[in-house]
């Protein structure tokens, strides 16, 4: 069974685009038919925006990571005025991020580049948000959070969603492992919002 993050060839026809609003924003998207959530703003990214967007206050320079058709990093920077960079393992979804980062009006605000994970980041953010790829495993999941943590400033957040029935508790207790703190800033029809700090 292929997934979202693995990628495959495409034709034309497999292309198209559509509308969709979060946040007060209209916000236009290239998609095709391989891509997680291709024809709508899915839930969980849907209550981690609200979330962010009701109980913090972010600056600086983010990782979308797991940019998808890039969501996240476009509203963010829409509404915190922040700087990100974006990345996908599946190489499509990054040259669709490209396209949609002209199409909503904020390519001088990012950058959208193929990532393994972080195997190929070299920056230090101030914040790393995500709705990570469930699909992939728990051990590629797990990883993926304690990777985040050496690509923190001192005070810098991951923020990211997970559905409770997905392994939210032991999730929880990984980032709980690796940055001795995570919070539950949100929730919204079983799916938590979870925050971890860097603290030192």
């Amino acid at each position: 069974m292929q997934h979202y993050f693995i990628d495959k060839p495409h034709n034309a026809s497999d292309f198209f685009e559509f509308r969709d609003s979060v946040l007060n924003l209209e916000l236009c998207f290239r998609s095709c038919d391989s891509i997680f959530s291709k024809d709508k703003i899915d839930d969980g990214t849907r209550a981690l925006l609200n979330a962010i967007n009701k109980h913090l206050t972010l600056s600086g320079h983010g990782l979308d990571l797991g940019s998808g058709l890039g969501v996240i990093g476009i509203t963010l920077i829409k509404i915190f005025n922040v700087t990100m960079d974006m990345v996908d393992i599946n190489k499509t979804a990054v040259e669709l991020t490209k396209q949609n980062l002209i199409k909503n009006n904020v390519q001088h605000s990012a950058k959208a580049f193929y990532s393994d994970g972080f195997a190929s980041v070299n920056e230090i953010y101030d914040f790393i948000v995500t709705n990570p790829p469930i699909k992939s495993g728990k051990a590629i999941l797990f990883k993926l959070m304690s990777d985040s943590y050496s690509h923190l400033k001192k005070d810098g957040q991951l923020i990211l969603v997970i559905r409770k029935n997905h392994g939210m508790e032991s999730l929880k207790k990984h980032l709980i492992s690796i940055y001795n703190n995570c919070e539950i800033i949100g929730r919204d029809k079983g799916y938590y919002i979870l925050r971890s700090v860097r603290t030192d």
